[in-house]
C-alpha cells in the first residue's frame, strides 16, 4: 500500500488518472509495405505531442521480424545540459526489467541451476513465509515457486518499502524480508509483486555464484550487444543516461534496490535485439541465447483457472492480455510490459505471431498516457503496413458512448453498488445519495448515470453543466458480480472484464483496534525518499481507515480488517492490498516501517 501503480498494466489510466488525454487525430492510411509513411507520420506525430503534453524526452524503435525498420530520440535527455536523446540513450525501464529477469531465470532452469516448479527455500534456505493461509509453515514455504514469483501469483506482497534506495547488496533480501506474511493464497490470482522479483534476483545470485548484474551482462546482456544496458547505477553515472522530470524539473535519481524488478537502464534500440532473439526462437546473430522451449513456456499463459483475473493472462513476465487497455484489433495476440516511476515511462509491446514490435521509452511522467496510446496506434500501422490492410476496420477508437440520456440508476442499482470498495487506489465509496448514485475516489467526486446504450458511466458536473468525461473512468461499465464468495467491483473495458474492487462490509471492531486511532510518525529511515512520513488512522461508518502521509500531504485511504488483537490486513485483494499491519509497543508496523504514535484523540470513533 501507499506505492503508486504506475507502470503496471492495470486498466492503463482507468481510476489512476482521473480526466486522461484525447484521442489523438486518425493515422492515415498506410499502403503494403510503405514502413517510411510510418515513420514520416511518427516524426510529425511525436514532436506535437510532446510538446502538448510538455514531455522532455522520447526514444522509439519499430522491429519486424529480424529487421530494426527504425530508432530515433525526440527531446531532450538532460535539459539544464541541453543533451539531446539520440537512439543509445538509456532510460529507466521500470517494470520492463522483470522480462530480463524472467529471461535470465529461464536460461538457469535450462541448466538445471534453477528449477521452476522447486520451492524457493530450495535455493534461499533462509527465506520463510508467514500464512494465516495454511495451518502448516512448511506447506506455505513449499507454495513460494519461481514458477508463481514469476507470473505474479506468489500470495507475497506487493512491495517491502524499506530501504527502497538503499544499496545493499540484493542478496541480503531473503534474510532481511523472511517472516513476511502472505498476502494472499500462493496460486490464486495475479497480484504484481516487486518483492517477488526482488527474491528471484536473489535466487539468480545464488545458483549463477555471481552479482546479478554480472551474471545478466554475461548470460544476456553482452550476447545481445546492449551495450547501454546495466542495472546498476543512476542517470548522473553516464552521460548517455536520461534524466528523468516530473512538472518540469530533474527528479532525485536513487539507485534502486530490487535490481531484477527495476532497476534496468536501456535504450528501445537495445531492447530491439531482446526482441529479435525472441522472434528467432532464442538465437541472435546466429548464436543461441536461450532455447526455444523456454520462450514458449515464457509465453504460455500462467494463471488459467484464477477467477479473480478475468481477462487478464499472464505468462512468466509477460502480460499476454491488455488487461484493459485498448487492443490492437480484434483477434490479433499482443503481449506487453510497461515500466514506470522515477519519473520516466515505457512500453514494450509485441505481436508474436506477425513478430512485429514497437519499444517507447520517456524521462517524463507526463509520458505514460501517450507511451500507451502511441503504441498501439503504432502497432495498427505496422499492420497495414504488414498487410495492407487496417487493423480493426475502423472500429479502434474507444467508445464514446456519450449521455444522450442521462438515466439515474433503478433503485435495485443503487442498493446492488452502494457501498465501500476496497481497491489498489484506495477506498472508492459509492453512495445512494437521495435516489441518485455518486461516486468518490481519490479525493474526486462524481456522479454514476445509466447512458443510452445502457453503460454506467462517471459524469462530473460542474455550474450546472456536465463536464466532459473522467477519462477511462467515464467510459467503463462499471457492475458488481459474486466471486468466490466475494462481491466483486468490475470494469468492462475495450471488451474485457476487470477486477477493480471488493466491496466490504463493516466488521466487528475489537478494542484492542479501536484503540489504535491516531497519527503516527516514521520511525526508523533515515531515507528521504521514503513514499510516506507517517500516517493516521480513524473510524468512518464502522470501518478502520488508514491513511499515508508525506510530510503535509495526504495520501489515499484504505481499510483495516483486524484478523487478532495483534495484526490486521489492508482490505482487498491485489497490488498493495492484503498486506499485514502489526500493533507494536505505542506503535505499528508496516511494510518494514515502524510508526510511532504522535497524538490520541479523546474520542477515538468520531476522529
Amino acid at each position: 500500500m501507499f506505492r503508486t501503480l504506475r507502470g503496471i498494466p492495470l486498466l492503463g489510466c482507468l481510476l489512476g488518472t482521473i480526466g486522461c488525454q484525447g484521442q489523438s487525430p486518425a493515422p492515415p492510411s498506410i499502403e503494403k509495405g510503405d514502413y517510411a509513411a510510418i515513420v514520416r507520420y511518427l516524426q510529425s506525430r511525436i514532436p506535437r505531442e510532446m510538446a502538448r503534453d510538455e514531455v522532455a524526452g522520447l526514444s522509439i524503435a519499430l522491429v519486424n521480424g529480424q529487421e530494426l525498420i527504425w530508432a530515433s530520440g525526440f527531446g531532450l535527455a538532460d535539459k539544464a545540459r541541453g543533451v539531446p536523446v539520440t537512439p543509445n540513450t538509456a532510460f529507466r525501464a521500470g517494470g520492463i526489467s522483470t522480462l530480463l529477469t524472467a529471461t535470465a531465470t529461464l536460461q538457469l532452469v535450462e541448466q538445471q541451476r534453477l528449477a521452476l516448479d522447486a520451492p524457493l527455500q530450495h535455493t534461499l534456505r533462509e527465506f520463510h513465509v508467514r500464512s494465516r493461509f495454511h495451518r502448516d509453515q512448511d506447506e506455505a514455504d513449499r507454495a513460494i515457486t519461481l514458477r508463481r514469483l514469476l507470473s505474479h501469483q506468489s500470495g507475497l506482497p506487493s512491495e517491502h518499502l524499506r530501504d527502497l534506495h538503499s544499496t545493499y547488496a540484493m542478496g541480503q533480501m531473503p534474510q532481511r524480508v523472511s517472516g513476511v506474511w502472505l498476502s494472499s493464497p500462493p496460486g490464486s490470482q495475479v497480484a504484481y509483486s516487486n518483492l517477488g522479483y526482488a527474491l528471484v534476483g536473489a535466487a539468480i545470485e545464488r545458483s549463477s555464484g555471481k552479482s546479478f548484474e554480472a551474471h545478466l551482462q554475461s548470460s544476456l546482456l553482452k550476447p545481445l550487444e546492449m551495450n547501454q544496458s546495466s542495472f546498476v547505477g543512476t542517470g548522473a553515472q553516464m552521460n548517455y543516461r536520461a534524466r528523468g522530470y516530473e512538472a518540469g524539473k530533474a527528479s532525485n535519481d536513487a539507485q534502486v534496490r530490487d535490481l531484477a524488478a527495476g532497476s534496468l537502464w536501456a535504450s528501445p534500440k537495445d531492447l530491439s535485439h531482446y526482441v529479435r532473439m525472441l522472434f528467432a526462437n532464442g538465437v541472435y546473430k546466429g548464436n543461441r541465447v536461450m532455447d526455444s522451449a523456454s520462450i514458449e513456456q515464457m509465453f504460455t499463459q500462467q494463471n488459467t483457472g484464477n477467477a479473480l483475473d478475468f481477462d487478464c493472462q499472464m505468462g512468466l513476465g509477460w502480460f499476454l492480455a491488455p488487461c484493459g487497455d485498448e487492443p490492437v484489433g480484434p483477434g490479433i495476440r499482443a503481449y506487453q510490459h510497461s515500466g514506470g516511476g522515477d519519473d520516466f515511462a515505457a512500453q514494450l509491446s509485441v505481436l508474436p505471431d506477425e513478430q512485429l514490435a514497437v519499444i517507447i521509452m520517456a524521462n517524463d511522467s507526463n509520458a505514460e498516457d501517450m507511451v500507451v496510446t502511441l503504441s498501439t496506434d503504432v502497432l495498427r500501422l505496422m499492420l497495414q503496413a504488414q498487410t495492407g490492410k487496417s487493423a480493426c476496420g475502423g472500429d479502434c477508437q474507444a467508445p464514446s458512448h456519450g449521455l444522450k440520456l442521462r438515466q439515474v440508476p433503478a433503485a435495485v442499482d443503487r442498493k446492488r453498488l452502494a457501498g465501500f470498495y476496497a481497491t489498489s487506489w484506495g477506498v472508492f465509496r459509492i453512495k445512494d445519495d437521495h435516489g441518485r448514485l455518486s461516486g468518490e475516489l481519490a479525493g474526486c467526486d462524481f456522479e454514476l448515470l445509466r447512458d443510452d446504450q445502457g453503460w454506467l458511466r462517471a459524469q462530473k458536473r460542474m455550474l450546472g453543466f456536465w463536464f466532459k468525461d473522467l477519462g477511462e473512468l467515464g467510459r467503463v461499465q462499471l457492475d458488481v458480480v459474486r466471486v468466490q464468495g466475494r462481491q466483486i467491483l468490475t470494469a468492462r473495458s475495450h471488451g474485457q472484464r476487470l477486477a477493480v474492487g471488493e466491496r466490504i462490509e463493516p466488521p466487528p471492531l475489537p478494542l484492542a483496534w479501536a484503540d489504535t486511532v491516531g497519527t503516527y510518525q516514521m520511525v526508523n529511515t533515515p531515507d528521504p525518499g521514503a513514499p510516506l512520513s507517517g500516517i493516521s488512522v480513524r473510524v468512518e461508518e464502522g470501518f478502520l481507515v488508514v491513511r499515508g502521509h508525506l510530510h503535509d500531504e495526504p495520501l489515499t485511504d484504505y481499510i483495516l480488517l483486524p484478523v487478532d488483537n495483534a495484526h490486521a490486513v489492508v482490505a482487498g485483494s491485489g497490488y498493495g492490498l492484503g498486506d499485514t499491519v502489526s500493533r507494536q509497543i505505542n506503535g505499528l508496523s508496516a511494510s518494514g516501517y515502524a510508526f510511532k504514535r504522535m497524538q490520541s484523540p479523546l474520542n477515538r470513533l468520531n476522529f
